[in-house]
């Protein structure tokens, strides 16, 4: 319910919906700033890539989906007024 949600919802939501997108699970660690588990500290010690441009990309996608959504909602209450 919308009165129990936390900050960490948006979170959620924006990695499930990236997901669902077919964004990589690695960029959606980086864009949520994640430790990935599957990752050694090895890995992270040599892996020293900050994708930024895929990053910058991928927030690119879902700022152009959310304005899409309240574009929508708008037309709709200019509909039903």
């Amino acid at each position: 319910a919308l009165e129990n949600w936390t900050l960490h919802d948006l979170r959620r939501t924006l990695a499930t919906n990236l997901g669902r997108r077919q964004v990589l699970p690695h960029v959606i660690e980086h864009i949520l700033n994640h430790k990935a588990a599957s990752l050694t500290d090895i890995g992270e010690i040599y892996n020293l890539y900050t994708y930024v441009k895929e990053k910058r990309e991928v927030l690119q996608m879902w700022s152009n989906h959310i304005e899409w959504l309240i574009k929508q909602a708008s037309e709709m209450d200019a509909l039903a007024a």
